[in-house]
């Protein structure tokens, strides 16, 4: 897969940041054996992966004449800009820890109420499972006792239609026995 020097130079920043040489990145082109087109990955990964050092930024910095008068503030010039790239890069670095410290926080909250939700899920579902098993028993023990008090109202009303009987067979036994009476 081929992609546009402009595509390379953007990968280049995107992956060096404020290590970016584009200097360096120029004479990458001036060295390529055909220039203006498109650019295999294989030819650029190496350098993707190699991050310039300090030594290289400043090496590659315009060269000025070594007069002891210009050096020292271009020297001093150049590690303060190392130095406040290097400042500025550690402040990224600890706010995307920052970042990531209060992201992983977050998820471990989140993962906290996931699992307290679960399980009053769970103990919702087992409340209510025993809460099932508590009301089968209920309307078992109800449907015993309605079936006791039938069966016992059933007792009841047999003795009292025994008792209806023989008072029944008693009276007509008492009429007869007038009747006689009254006959003989």
């Amino acid at each position: 897969m081929m992609i546009t020097e402009n595509d390379a130079k953007l990968l280049f920043t995107a992956t060096h940041e404020q290590n970016f040489s584009l200097i360096k990145y120029d004479q990458w082109l001036k060295n390529r054996r055909v220039r203006g087109t498109g650019v295999p990955f294989t030819e650029i990964d190496v350098l993707l992966c190699n991050k310039p050092t300090p030594d290289e930024i400043i090496a590659t910095l315009p060269t000025i004449p070594r007069e002891r008068t210009q050096i020292e503030p271009i020297s001093r010039s150049a590690t303060t800009m190392i130095t406040d790239r290097t400042k500025s890069h550690d402040r990224k670095k600890k706010v995307d820890k920052l970042s990531y410290l209060k992201k992983l926080q977050e998820l471990k909250a989140k993962r906290s109420q996931n699992i307290k939700r679960r399980k009053s899920v769970e103990h919702g579902y087992k409340k209510s499972e025993e809460e099932r098993k508590q009301e089968e028993e209920e309307r078992k023990k109800r449907e015993e006792e309605e079936e006791r008090r039938r069966l016992e109202e059933e007792k009841r009303r047999e003795e009292e239609r025994a008792r209806l009987e023989a008072l029944q067979k008693e009276a007509a036994e008492k009429q007869r026995l007038k009747d006689l009476a009254v006959q003989a």
